[in-house]
């Protein structure tokens, strides 16, 4: 009986780092996009960098929304932050959530005229 609840207890710990590993690597890609549309994104504008990182979300399948997007520019040099703050439910149990707040950090800069240009 002991080693039927051990091997349970295995199972549970087994299920739970699964998920939450699963949930890790999802967020680790969703920031390496997101770093990706802040280095390239900083000379659009606001509306297209917003657009660009719900469609990163929305490819990994998170649940970011509009809201949880927040983008600072400063014109001179031109700097774009890209601040992103979602809260996604992790299976840590069979029908038991855990949620877990995701937060990812970006800033891009772009050089005027550091661009070769096109042929």
């Amino acid at each position: 009986m002991a080693r039927l609840i051990r091997l349970a207890i295995v199972a549970c710990v087994a299920w739970a780092a699964w998920h939450a590993g699963m949930a890790a690597w999802q967020q680790f890609e969703f920031s390496d996009a997101v770093s990706q549309i802040a280095q390239f994104g900083a000379d659009r504008d606001e509306e297209a960098v917003r657009a660009a990182v719900l469609d990163a979300a929305a490819k990994f399948e998170l649940p970011v929304t509009p809201k949880g997007v927040s983008i600072r520019k400063q014109e001179q040099p031109a700097h774009l932050y890209i601040d992103v703050v979602y809260t996604a439910q992790i299976e840590i149990l069979p029908r038991f959530n855990y949620p877990w707040t995701f937060t990812t950090s970006a800033h891009g800069w772009f050089v005027p005229g550091g661009r070769i240009p096109p042929k």
